[in-house]
């Protein structure tokens, strides 16, 4: 059985490493700390990631790989698609796709956070040749990605009810979904404030009534205010 080397190093030791590689002692060090930055950065900042479903079709289970980006001053969420084989093609292709359209409305990104999966390598290639700064969350800190963590959550509580037949029901649930989470939702974060411009209204006059629309068999639901008829 191989034996574990343990290293005692004096303090004298520690400083000359410090000063080798230009470090001031730990209560010495300026800089952002993870939150502050992230708060100082909040309208330029987007996070990305990706959640896995399983789905039956003709070939068995096939477990698909969805890739998400959410914008972390509004939540808004693009969902960018959904595959069984997210490979460097596919993840350059969705990447062009969120360039494009993240100039189309003029809310262009300057930073990109996301974990340390190799996977990300060919995103990170295409979105940083059009001046997105890529910010990678250290090794194992999934909260430092707490915003993507979060909707990731909101998803599974939808998607764990339901059993998905092919590729094709997948896309359309995942699209209710988005459209769910950025017209209709409100963010209890942002202070009961929709994403997308919708006019949520706090408390519905005497002369309105409250209506539900429901969505994915109930799973999802919209409620809000409509004037009743004369």
């Amino acid at each position: 059985m191989a034996r574990r080397r343990r290293h005692r190093h004096t303090a004298v030791c520690v400083r000359d490493l410090l000063r080798q590689h230009g470090l001031p002692p730990c209560p010495q060090r300026t800089g952002l700390s993870w939150k502050q930055f992230i708060q100082a950065h909040l309208d330029v900042t987007w996070a990305t990631d990706f959640f896995t479903e399983e789905v039956w079709t003709c070939s068995g289970l096939v477990t698909y790989f969805t890739l998400f980006f959410i914008h972390l001053r509004t939540r808004r969420v693009h969902l960018a698609g959904a595959t069984a084989h997210p490979d460097a093609r596919w993840m350059q292709q969705q990447a062009r796709n969120f360039a494009v359209l993240m100039a189309e409305s003029g809310n262009n990104p300057v930073y990109l956070i996301h974990d340390r999966d190799g996977a990300f390598l060919p995103l990170d290639a295409v979105l940083q040749s059009a001046g997105v700064k890529i910010v990678k969350t250290p090794p194992q800190a999934p909260m430092c990605n707490a915003y993507a963590e979060r909707f990731v959550r909101e998803c599974r509580e939808t998607l764990d009810q339901m059993i998905l037949l092919g590729g094709h029901h997948l896309q359309h649930v995942l699209k209710r979904m988005e459209q769910h989470h950025n017209q209709q939702r409100p963010h209890q974060g942002l202070e009961n404030v929709v994403p997308i411009g919708f006019a949520y209204p706090t408390k519905p006059a005497n002369e309105d009534e409250v209506c539900c629309k429901s969505s994915l068999g109930g799973l999802l639901n919209h409620y809000y205010a409509e004037q009743k008829a004369a």
